[in-house]
């Protein structure tokens, strides 16, 4: 083996400088595989982590091809080397969750034979099975606390470091349509899952990481308002109200700590309204006055709407909307087809609203099963955290609890955003998932132990039936 190291390394660079000869992006990305494809073989758990950067790192590309769907494939390499090494499909997951995503998932693929636009179902399918990979990496590969630490750690890096850079560009006044961190509206959605979960570890962590942890979470919650997503800031008041509402234990672990973490809440309210107060209240404002009610966002529901009364027993097709957004608009009465020329370039719209999007593509039972799958991931999570609270585990409840937290909230940003493959909604799924492995208590087949046969012998040594 020894003697084919040499050549294959000097194989490889060559590889690599010719990748770059063509474009430093090719070089950058064969590099990377080189070292995430055998960490997804030989330890698969890195690949959680490496999900969290793509997740986060959402906007970037290589030839037009987003990070997360450049660590799919890794996902799924992770996955089945997981099987391959445990060789067990005890798995101990949610079955009433995972139930619902399969049927959720065997009806988006059905639909394919009935869709308005075979390409839009298929780019759409190839979207939801990425989710699913992530999903199953979560779910899978987090099984210690020491996992959801690290996993939150890096969520928590990852966070701060762009609410620093939405902050600073608020303040130099940068358009948030154009920003180069992505779509501001994704961008909260994802922040209000990360800030109870940065609220949860602060809470069980040494002194100085944990005002670290608290500045952090400062700078995430500042950073939606800072977006200028009103969506995001409806969540992230749902967050703060979720939060107080929940016991201290878990979260805060002192009712002292937690009314000092609010009392600093009130301050950055209060800063916030003094600074950026304007701002924000004109975008609130700003749809009395908009014709087609927030950005388009009324008008594309009445579309979508009208779709779902031309198709209203299976809908359009699993991505069956975008491709017709356009011709749906103008066939549709009532709308101000002036405010969507400026995407007249581009493939078609969303309907910017989750549970809408579900009913005009799959009809009445896709919206019902991703109801369903979103009460079963909280059901899941409100048992993990039970478990968790009755066998002592203070850490774990907090994480749950701040999970369903982050679920609730995200649950409302779905209202104006369409999230059914959002990597962000599906890595909450597959943690509702962990959690649940993590919690459960172990099967009687797990606690059985062979029963004894004791023989009882006489003086000599023989058996007394004998």
């Amino acid at each position: 083996m020894a003697q084919f190291l040499l050549p294959a390394t000097l194989l490889a660079a060559a590889a690599i400088g010719l990748l770059a000869a063509i474009d430093a992006r090719y070089a950058v990305a064969a590099c990377a595989a080189l070292i995430a494809v055998p960490a997804a073989v030989f330890k698969p758990k890195l690949i959680v982590y490496l999900l969290i950067v793509a997740i986060y790192a959402g906007t970037f590309q290589i030839n037009e091809v987003t990070a997360q769907r450049l660590a799919a494939p890794l996902a799924g390499i992770a996955i089945l080397s997981y099987f391959v090494h445990n060789r067990s499909f005890a798995l101990g997951l949610d079955r009433l969750t995972v139930g619902i995503a399969a049927a959720y998932t065997l009806l988006a693929v059905a639909s394919a034979s009935w869709t308005v636009s075979l390409s839009g179902s298929i780019y759409a399918l190839s979207s939801l099975s990425i989710s699913l990979a992530f999903a199953g990496v979560f779910a899978l590969l987090v099984r210690q606390p020491a996992d959801l630490k690290w996993m939150i750690w890096l969520m928590a890096i990852a966070s701060g470091l762009l609410g620093l850079w939405w902050a600073d560009s608020f303040r130099h006044g940068t358009f948030r349509g154009a920003n180069i961190a992505g779509d501001p509206n994704f961008y909260s959605a994802l922040q209000v899952i990360a800030l109870p979960m940065i609220v949860a570890l602060a809470a069980w962590s040494a002194p100085l990481p944990r005002l670290l942890l608290y500045g952090i979470a400062a700078v995430t919650a500042v950073s939606i308002p800072a977006s200028l997503s009103r969506g995001g800031m409806v969540a992230l008041l749902v967050v703060l109200l979720l939060l107080a509402a929940s016991p201290a234990r878990g979260l805060f672990r002192t009712t002292r700590r937690k009314l000092a973490v609010y009392a600093g809440v009130v301050v950055i309210i209060v800063a916030l309204v003094a600074y950026a107060g304007g701002d924000l209240g004109d975008r609130f404002a700003a749809l009395a006055s908009d014709p087609s009610g927030g950005a388009g966002r009324a008008d594309l529901a009445l579309a979508a709407t009208h779709g779902f009364t031309e198709h209203p027993v299976v809908g359009l097709g699993f991505g069956g909307f975008v491709p017709s957004s356009f011709a749906l608009l103008r066939d549709t009465p009532g709308v101000f087809l002036l405010a969507h020329l400026r995407y007249q370039d581009y493939p078609g719209q969303e309907v910017h609203n989750t549970y809408l999007e579900s009913l005009v593509e799959l009809g009445v039972p896709g919206l019902l099963l991703f109801l369903a799958l979103l009460g079963a991931a909280a059901r899941s999570l409100v048992r993990s955290a039970r478990r968790a609270r009755a066998a002592g585990d203070r850490f774990i409840e907090g994480v749950a609890t701040a999970s369903l937290i982050g679920l609730a909230a995200f649950s409302v940003s779905s209202f104006t955003i369409s999230t059914e493959t959002s990597r962000a909604l599906w890595l909450l799924i597959g943690l509702s998932l962990a959690l649940s492995a993590m919690t459960a208590p172990p099967s009687v087949a797990q606690d059985r132990r062979p029963t004894p046969i004791v023989v009882h012998t006489n003086n000599e040594g023989k058996d007394l039936g004998s």
